[in-house]
């Protein structure tokens, strides 16, 4: 299996058409089915499902798959580590995070590290969990953050990590001041929320529904930054879970209040890497100074 074969694979198995890939890699479409072709002879096996709308990879194809992404992956820790003999703590780290997290916890995260390794760059992806989960499974993420999701097939789970919600609001909000407030107390007054299909909305949804409440948002969008700016104009309350203490905390001009329902007590951050894969020398350095910075918010 060779990796020109391997890499037109996992092309069409990422775009779903041979014609897509085509256009992707800059390949004639007849050589990348001429590929596949090969794979399926020396296998023995279907890699794809032709389906109507596209092609989808066959049990077999998904094993391959899981194969060739750590395989090409491999590859390039293996040059990143050769690069690293030129020069002490080099190296790029790439991390898929939801948005919370990512205003709150990983700049400073990231900033830290690279004080003691200036040599390490860095990107970072904001999506849903969901989203981050695939781009961890596909390759494309080294370590991703996600909130309250099972982890698919080929992604490993390093550490699961409790986060309870907390009402985030204005220093001059009538219930700034309280040491934990309950769902219901939200409801006469105004809030701010995530879009329905953002995993933190769900969650919220769901204790509302266990206890019978309609919560209505003033505002509902995909962008936690534009949530806040609002709230800081409006004076309403929206949510997080990217709080390190686990207790009521002040953050500039906002306040973060636990919420006390005990659904939203659960919460939990899942840390995220592709299972059997051996990551690069920055990439576990990384991972282990976010866990050693998240390490003194768990809980038993």
């Amino acid at each position: 299996m060779q990796s020109t074969a391997l890499r037109y694979f996992l092309e069409v198995a990422r775009s779903g058409s041979i014609a897509d890939a085509s256009k992707r890699l800059n390949v004639a479409a007849s050589a990348i089915s001429r590929q596949i072709a090969k794979l399926e002879r020396e296998l023995g096996a279907e890699l794809f499902e032709r389906r109507p709308r596209g092609m989808v990879p066959s049990a077999a194809g998904e094993i391959l798959a899981a194969h060739a992404r750590r395989s090409m992956l491999d590859g390039e820790r293996a040059a990143a580590e050769i690069r690293e003999l030129q020069g002490p703590h080099r190296g790029h780290v790439r991390l898929a995070s939801f948005e919370g997290f990512g205003l709150d916890v990983l700049p400073e995260a990231v900033a830290a590290f690279r004080r003691d390794h200036p040599g390490v760059t860095f990107h970072l992806w904001v999506g849903t969990s969901i989203e981050i989960a695939r781009r961890v499974q596909d390759g494309k993420t080294d370590i991703g953050i996600s909130f309250n999701l099972a982890p698919p097939r080929g992604v490993a789970v390093e550490r699961m990590i409790r986060r309870p919600m907390h009402a985030l609001m204005p220093r001059r909000h009538k219930l700034a001041g309280r040491e934990s407030i309950a769902m219901a107390e939200t409801l006469p007054h105004p809030v701010a929320l995530p879009d329905p299909d953002r995993t933190q909305r769900q969650l919220i949804d769901a204790c509302c529904n266990l206890q019978g409440l309609a919560l209505e948002p003033v505002l509902s969008t995909n962008s936690m930054a534009a949530l806040r700016r609002f709230s800081d104009i409006e004076g309403c309350i929206h949510f997080t879970s990217a709080i390190r203490d686990p207790g009521r905390v002040e953050l500039g001009e906002f306040v973060a209040v636990p919420v006390a329902d005990e659904s939203m007590t659960d919460s939990t951050l899942h840390i995220l890497t592709m299972a059997g894969r051996t990551l690069p020398a920055a990439v576990r350095a990384f991972r282990d100074a976010l866990l050693a910075e998240l390490a003194p918010v768990e809980r038993p």
